[in-house]
């Protein structure tokens, strides 16, 4: 029905109607995600000249002494008996990528529009912006606080198996560095009989190599997993079965209902509880792992996990006859047990499939810097220099930049609207934190935060 001759889509008869309130002159927003992972973020600044990689470096503490000197070896030597000690370190980099999109605008057929498309253009460029920063941080996150923990889907061999998620099975840790597993730097890992085929005890094994499938068969595929092979160190008993949990000794520990160690035993009544709330807290207060700067912890759930929570019985009972509550009157859990409850709509849910018979959510809960962000510094100024005429506008609006292309075309009507930013994301580990220094802490190589997994 376009009318030859005119830029707008309307035939001539219907062109008065434009004035006649025949389209409202609004454009309405549509729905938007609520976010929460990025706002956890620590804001590091990745200088520019110094390469496409920065690596940040935290010291541990040493351990503590309990015992005195020998009073017969203080007076011996320039030592007085003592032997020089160090600290241990721990390393994460931030690696410079760049994300962006674009959007152009026909200046002269915006005129015939309902609204301001170039306002609504950048709006738009800016909401997409903040949500795929928000998916890049959150999927970071989960990389790391669901690596390590996988179970098994072939075997292929006394040396060889097939499991579902090979993340955090491919590095080992060396003097504070990560390293690719070999013979010389093996990864301990622990295999359970989860399978239910064997009567055996856990057994004790060492990965010596990692390689991805050709075709992604992973359960987790959805937070990022990846199925692959783990090649075992000659020597381990052959009584691995499908469906046993192999387990890294640093992996991170993820929550379950009734202690499950595979999401694949999840089953309906596997849901989002107090007492496994209480227990992160409990976890992540043993690691010494320090609030928020608010003070507390922060648990980011979808909003079916928190009306989970409001039907389970500690909570009733700790809220009886107390029905003027704002968790009651206003169906928000802002902050109980010293954490802080965020909602938000992108959460990973996974439904039934692959291995697992029902729908899987996962809350998080996170202490401080548990998550890092790096800015590359010089996002709004590489046109700022000698010889270099820019034409376009570049805005720098929360470390993302906005950039405006005046037209080019001959006709002088189209102008590109693009949103960039470079950086990365990070999430250091915790191998200093070890019991020598903290009794209480875990063996796990990132303790900042916890996975809870639930069924949903």
């Amino acid at each position: 029905m376009s009318s030859p001759g005119t830029f707008v889509n309307f035939p001539p008869q219907l062109l008065g109607m434009l004035q006649q309130n025949f389209l409202d002159r609004e454009l309405e927003e549509g729905l938007d995600s609520y976010l929460a992972y990025r706002r956890e973020a620590v804001q590091e600044t990745i200088p520019a000249r110094i390469g496409a990689t920065l690596t940040m470096t935290r010291k541990g503490r040493k351990t503590p002494i309990t015992q005195p000197l020998d009073p017969t070896q203080v007076g011996t030597n320039l030592d007085n008996g003592m032997t020089p000690s160090t600290f241990s370190i721990e390393q994460y980099s931030f690696s410079m990528k760049e994300w962006a999109d674009t959007v152009d605008t026909d200046l002269m057929g915006e005129l015939a529009g309902i609204a301001n498309q170039l306002i609504a253009n950048s709006r738009n460029n800016g909401v997409q912006a903040a949500q795929s920063m928000e998916r890049i941080a959150r999927n970071d996150l989960f990389a790391a606080y669901m690596s390590g923990n996988s179970r098994v889907l072939a075997v292929n061999s006394q040396t060889s198996i097939q499991v579902d998620d090979i993340r955090g099975f491919g590095t080992v840790l060396v003097n504070g560095t990560p390293q690719g597993v070999s013979s010389a730097t093996p990864l301990a890992i622990t295999e359970y009989n989860d399978s239910g085929t064997l009567a055996t005890a856990t057994q004790a094994l060492n990965v010596t190599g990692v390689a991805p499938d050709a075709t992604n068969v992973s359960s987790t595929s959805i937070t990022g997993g990846l199925s692959g092979v783990l090649t075992l160190a000659a020597g381990a008993a052959n009584t691995i079965q499908v469906g046993d949990s192999v387990i890294s000794n640093n992996a991170p520990k993820v929550f379950r209902p009734f202690g499950k160690r595979l999401t694949s035993l999840l089953n309906g009544a596997d849901v989002l509880t107090m007492s496994i709330v209480d227990d992160v807290r409990a976890y992540l207060l043993d690691n010494g792992v320090p609030p928020m700067p608010d003070g507390t912890y922060h648990m980011i759930l979808d909003n079916t996990s928190m009306r989970q929570l409001r039907a389970d019985q500690d909570f009733k009972v700790l809220f009886a006859g107390r029905e003027e509550t704002p968790e009651f009157r206003g169906g928000d859990i802002v902050r109980l047990l010293g954490i802080t409850f965020i909602p938000t709509t992108e959460t990973f849910v996974q439904n039934p499939g692959s291995g697992v018979g029902v729908r899987v959510r996962r809350p998080i809960i996170m202490g401080a810097e548990s998550l890092m962000q790096g800015n590359f510094e010089g996002l709004d100024i590489w046109l700022n220099r000698e010889g270099v005429n820019p034409i376009g506008e570049i805005m720098l609006i929360d470390n993302v930049a906005q950039i405006v292309r005046p037209p080019l075309d001959r006709l002088q009507r189209n102008i590109a609207q693009t949103w960039t930013w470079i950086g990365d994301f990070a999430v250091p580990t915790d191998v200093t934190a070890t019991t020598d220094t903290i009794p209480t802490a875990s063996n796990s190589l990132f303790k900042r935060a916890a996975v809870i997994e639930i069924a949903g």
